[in-house]
């Protein structure tokens, strides 16, 4: 547990790193455009209906608030990281210090989270303020519910986290481990709730994603605030997400070993 010792330095480290990347903050806000995109046709159409799926105008609003707030609280982005490491011998050095590798990116993912949630905030807050004259916005913020939206929302992190990590570390073998990582990111983006409400799929695919992973990435969270799910479903989502948190972790550990065995036999 010596590592431990190491994080308070590195997330200062990383995160007045990622203060000087102010290109990267413009990614971060440009990034958040597309959730509000299809907020506005789910209102349309809700508008236009009555309500699709159980879901009407301020249900379609409250979630793709959610959505916008939950993908910056959620989101790894370590994969181009890992693989680059990989590939141009960087990760040599990083072998010969005293914590692993990933400790670093698991930093740099936690040190840039407090600028995500200062850029991304304030709008949603303003907006929710705006539109509650309007539309009868839901949210439930009692304290037992947002310290379940916590763990949650730490569980969609790591999945996402040592998703990637999975995926960055396949450089070991393969030169275009990029586009296994374009498919994870277009399932994810569908599957998990970032695209479309996972209210809108059919019964069965519904059923499905309850022992899938992408729902624990980002809609399992935004269904708790929203208050749409029951204690017992909460119960079972958090079984079901933290067994892939443990199953992606098992994997990681699997491929990196085998990997950095790869890697120093061909004497990198």
């Amino acid at each position: 547990m010596a590592w431990l010792k190491a994080y308070p330095t590195l997330l200062k480290v990383y995160y007045a790193r990622s203060i000087e990347y102010r290109g990267q903050i413009l990614i971060w806000i440009l990034s958040s455009v597309l959730p509000l995109v299809m907020m506005f046709v789910w209102v349309a159409l809700a508008e236009s209906q009555g309500s699709i799926n159980g879901y009407g105008s301020a249900d379609f609003i409250s979630y793709y608030l959610m959505v916008t707030l939950f993908r910056r609280m959620t989101g790894a982005w370590i994969f181009w990281d890992v693989d680059s490491d990989i590939r141009t011998g960087a990760l040599s050095p990083q072998l010969l210090k005293p914590i692993h590798p990933l400790h670093h990116a698991l930093t740099r993912v936690l040190a840039s989270k407090p600028l995500q949630l200062a850029i991304v905030l304030p709008p949603i807050v303003l907006a929710s303020i705006l539109l509650s004259s309007r539309y009868a916005l839901h949210y439930d913020l009692r304290l037992i519910n947002l310290l379940w939206v916590a763990v949650a929302t730490w569980g969609a992190l790591l999945l996402e986290f040592f998703a990637q990590a999975i995926i960055g570390s396949l450089a070991f073998w393969i030169s275009h481990a990029v586009a296994l990582a374009d498919v994870w990111f277009w399932v994810r983006s569908f599957l998990s709730g970032w695209i479309i409400p996972l209210a809108m799929f059919p019964p069965g695919l519904q059923l499905a994603l309850v022992f899938l992973p992408f729902r624990y990435c980002l809609a399992f969270p935004i269904e708790i605030i929203l208050g749409a799910l029951s204690p017992d479903q909460i119960l079972l989502g958090f079984v079901m997400q933290y067994a892939w948190v443990l199953a992606f972790f098992a994997l990681f550990q699997f491929v990196w070993r085998r990997g950095v065995k790869s890697y120093g036999a061909v004497g990198a």
